[in-house]
């Protein structure tokens, strides 16, 4: 601990000293100016030096800077249209010195009638966004869409990996701060995002397209206004909102990918109609088929023939060439007034194909022989060849209506949908057989959110309301997942077809049907009072006050039927060495030689659930002049989570947690000036199970062989969190900031080994954990001063973070678990760092791009008769080049290599148990090289520009 306080306190000195080199002779006068009634920001007024040749106007968030201004003292005009110029004299500039100035103009009274100006505050800029972080009351990390455009993210999870402390597992779920996924919340537009998932605790980021995202910020610190349900972070995804102005936008790129395109391509069976994305009914059960497991059993003979009959005989891929990705969108602005009301449109329509084709070996070792032979011994050893296509498709929809300076409403559309397709051809061997498997898969995800809000003020500001009404709806769609495996013996190949009864992960297709529906609901009222008046132009004491009620109300149906075959008469069966679409012909699915249909569907792998959450808090803000600020309050959240199956021997089971928990934060932070402060949160909050993890439902993993099953015995768990920041702002476009977090766990939630020799997954609460690190960030222009050099058009991004976590499972749970282990998920480090050169006069813009994190736990081991190590996912160098050209006025050329470096992704296994991860010495678990991708594309935009 001694030599992480001392490397934190040389990080801090080290950001510092960076930021303090003086120029000589002369300085800089900087500030703001703002409306002296409303305090709004004044945009594009003009600040000039008296007998210099030097000004300077304000940009959208009322600030300005005059560099290389000799010293001494000076006169400054402000002029503004519709307002009274005000001259300041005698401003002190001193050598190598910045002077800020923080001014104030008021409206000119006679023209008031006749001029005013109107301007639309920005929210996805660069600028915008550090403005909002500087602004907020909490720990916040944020990017904007100005940033987005600047690499060649294409989905949320790519773009939100971006922001210091934050990864991305599995592609698509958001780990921050080291915490999983389930430690998370996320929300659209402030609402709770809907979940497609049945197995994971959390928000698929690969469902928002890049192209729809207007800004994401990520909470790191509780507060009373913010959900309480969380340790990691609060993520809100903000879609893109009213334009600047009328505008039309066509954007179509086509990219090249490493080993995939041009190759032959194999995929499972679909429907004409495909290329929509849309489920067209192709892998559906058929029409006619039984409704359920007691009607398929009641069949018997020439019926239960019939039945299986109606069953597609899809068993062989479609052979085809993988084309280059595409990706396309149109969007559109659209600006009116109707009557006094000011009317504002954003639509965009997205739309992208993509292939990947990944050569994976996977591999299980068993560790029982490796103390007398020194070697683990495989369980099995497998070379897979997966095909997988992804096809999105999404629309999104916003109105804006400003009835009046103080009144607004927004109605908020978003609708997108992902289908995956995936073909898996394996070869290897498993528990000393030589085996020929295949897999089919098909998923189709969706989520459609609405909210219809408004804002509204009085009383010049001081006194403010809002509100939010939502649906959410979302859907995951797994129609027909189909295995089957052939037994290799030299030439011969026999189709692995049971006896009895049906093992549907060895031979079989499941259907897997989720549907959640949600109501949300929220309103927000806040009053500023001025306790006392500040002397002589300085901040007075203020109070501001905030309380507000979030309700949901949320459903979910789940279901799922297991479909197996077996041998209809095991002393006839004599097809087992045909091809599979032979074998699965009209003819053979029969009571006598071949094979007939059986279901393995149990009580519990259905289940309904609800979840109505009722939560309510006041919160005051103090202001104590301009250097303290406190925020203070206290969350109340009644959550009634209720979920109705059967257990495992078929007994109906009722799992009721209903908890009103009670959660304190405060919010304290220090300004040293306008550009620098500290800030230290603390807060409670809370994680709940999952529908999924309380329920009973067992599920076969292909991918990593092994089944996941939920546990109703599950309860909250409780996180104490402490956070210390320091920020500064140069510039309203440069950040530097670094902090230290802490957070105590209680009861925590976590993925385990419930049972022996080929172990199942459950979920269990642990006794306790801790996860505590480092950040910093910093955004850096490399020479503000001269603009038009090549430095001044040059800026750099770096953020980082350093994280320990130690999870404690207890007695009980650890007696045949890994324990006193980070938590899963859990990176020690992560890094991103960017460069990039912007030429606005030539419409250049290039970017280069860097992210690498830790190794961490992919999956956890146990000790069941021998020592089973974790899997860890090992680090992975991740470098992007970009660039855009602007060829004609509304013409946009843009292109770039993603993953340049195409490092292997790895999984390692610690059979030797020395500490040391090395690919040539231990277990490779799983590896593949996923390819670099070459993109050019054009965006097109016929008027706006």
């Amino acid at each position: 601990m001694n030599s992480f306080i001392k490397y934190t306190n040389l990080l801090l000195i080290n950001l510092l000293l960076g930021f303090t080199v003086l120029a000589q002779g002369s300085g800089t006068i900087r500030g703001t100016i703002k409306d002296a009634k409303t305090k709004e920001d004044i945009i594009g007024a003009t600040v000039f030096i008296t007998g210099l040749s030097k000004g300077a106007a304000t940009d959208v968030n009322g600030f300005f800077s005059i560099s290389n201004v000799p010293a001494g003292d000076h006169t400054i005009k402000i002029s503004f249209v519709g307002y009274k110029s005000k001259v300041y004299e005698n401003v002190q500039v001193k050598s190598g010195q910045i002077t800020e100035l923080n001014l104030s103009i008021e409206e000119e009274s006679s023209t008031l009638a006749e001029v005013k100006v109107v301007a639309q505050r920005l929210t996805n800029t660069e600028v915008s966004v550090i403005s909002e972080i500087k602004a907020a009351q909490l720990v916040v990390s944020g990017i904007s869409a100005a940033q987005i455009t600047k690499t060649l993210d294409r989905t949320a999870a790519e773009v939100v990996k971006r922001v210091p402390g934050v990864t991305i597992f599995g592609d698509r779920f958001i780990n921050i701060r080291g915490l999983n996924e389930r430690y998370n919340t996320v929300q659209l537009n402030n609402t709770f995002a809907p979940s497609m998932e049945t197995d994971v605790r959390s928000f698929s980021f690969d469902i928002i397209p890049a192209g729809q995202i207007d800004r994401i910020l990520v909470f790191k610190s509780p507060a009373a206004e913010l959900p309480g349900e969380f340790a990691g972070g609060v993520v809100k995804i903000f879609t893109k909102s009213i334009p600047e102005k009328n505008f039309l936008t066509v954007d179509f790129s086509n990219s090249f990918r490493d080993g995939t395109t041009g190759q032959a391509f194999r995929a499972p069976a679909q429907g004409s109609n495909y290329w929509t994305g849309f489920n067209q009914g192709y892998n559906d059960l058929p029409a006619g088929f039984p409704a359920s497991k007691q009607e398929l059993l009641q069949a018997s003979g020439e019926r239960l023939s019939q039945i299986g009959r109606l069953l597609k005989n899809n068993w062989v891929p479609v052979n085809s060439t993988a084309n280059p990705d595409l990706r396309f969108s149109l969007s559109s602005g659209l600006k009116f007034d109707l009557g006094n009301i000011k009317v504002g449109n954003i639509t965009a329509v997205n739309y992208s194909s993509s292939k990947t084709i990944y050569q994976m070996v996977r591999n299980d070792f068993g560790y029982s022989t490796i103390a007398t032979t020194g070697e683990p011994d495989y369980v099995f050893n497998f070379n897979d060849k997966q095909y997988s296509s992804a096809i999105r498709f999404g629309v999104l929809h916003n109105w804006a209506f400003r009835l009046s300076d103080h009144h607004s409403l927004e109605f908020k559309n978003l609708f997108n949908q992902l289908s995956n397709a995936q073909f898996v051809d394996r070869i290897g061997i498993d528990n000393g057989s030589n085996w020929d498997i295949q897999s089919f898969d098909q998923v189709y995800r969706g989520i459609y959110t609405g909210q219809l809000g408004g804002k509204h003020d009085w009383n010049d500001g001081n006194t403010k309301l809002d509100w939010v009404i939502g649906y959410n709806t979302s859907f995951r769609d797994q129609p027909d997942y189909k295995r089957f495996r052939y037994t290799l013996d030299g030439a011969n190949k026999s189709l692995y077809v049971p006896s009895g009864a049906a093992q549907t992960f060895n031979l079989g297709r499941t259907n897997i049907i989720l549907k959640e529906n949600a109501l949300t609901g929220g309103i927000n009222f806040i009053q500023k009072f001025i306790v006392s008046a500040g002397q002589d132009g300085a901040k007075g004491k203020e109070l501001e006050l905030k309380s507000g009620i979030y309700v949901e109300s949320k459903k979910r149906d789940f279901s799922a039927r297991n479909l197996g075959y077996v041998r209809a008469n095991s002393s006839l069966f004599n097809i087992g060495q045909l091809p599979i679409d032979q074998i699965f012909a009209e003819a053979n699915i029969n009571s006598t030689n071949g094979v007939k249909l059986d279901e393995q569907t149990n009580p519990n792998d259905s289940y309904q659930a609800t979840n109505d959450l009722f939560a309510a808090y006041v919160q005051g803000g103090y202001a104590i002049g301009s250097k303290f600020n406190l925020v203070a309050g206290v969350r109340a959240e009644n959550n009634s989570q209720r979920l109705n199956s059967y257990d495992l021997v078929g007994l109906p089971l009722k799992y009721d947690n209903t908890v009103l928990n009670i959660l304190p934060s405060f919010n304290l932070s220090y300004n040293f000036n306008e550009k620098s402060l500290l800030r230290l949160a603390y807060g409670k909050t809370i994680n709940r199970p999952e529908f999924r993890e309380v329920a009973p439902f067992s599920f076969y993993d292909f991918v990593n062989n092994r089944n996941i099953s939920g546990n109703p015995r599950l309860k909250n768990a409780s996180i104490q969190n402490f956070d210390f920041r320091f920020e500064r702002y140069p510039t309203p476009s440069e950040v530097l900031s670094i902090a230290l977090f802490y957070k105590q766990f209680t009861n925590p939630i976590e993925v385990v080994f419930a049972s022996g020799s080929n172990p199942n997954l459950d979920f269990e609460n642990a006794e306790s954990a801790y996860s505590a690190g480092l950040e910093a960030e910093i955004r850096k222009n490399l020479s503000a001063e001269n603009p038009n050099s090549f430095f001044g058009k040059s800026s750099v991004v770096f953020n980082g973070a350093y994280i320990l976590s130690k999870v404690s499972l207890g007695s009980k749970a650890s007696a045949n678990q890994s324990d006193n282990r980070p938590l899963q998920g859990q990176s020690p480090y992560i890094l991103n760092a960017g460069y990039n050169y912007t030429d606005a006069k030539k419409g250049l813009q290039l970017n280069l791009s860097y992210n690498v994190i830790g190794k961490r736990i992919y999956a956890v081991g146990n000790n069941y008769g021998y020592n089973y190590p974790d899997w860890y996912e090992m680090p992975r160098h991740v470098v992007d080049f970009t660039f855009s050209q602007r060829v004609a006025k509304n013409v946009l050329v843009k292109g770039g290599i993603s993953d340049v470096l195409n490092n292997k992704n790895i999984v390692l296994q610690d059979g030797n148990l020395d500490g040391s991860f090395d690919a040539s010495k231990d277990q490779i678990i799983q590896s593949f090289t996923p390819g670099r991708v070459y993109s050019v594309g054009i965006i097109y935009t016929p008027f706006g520009f």
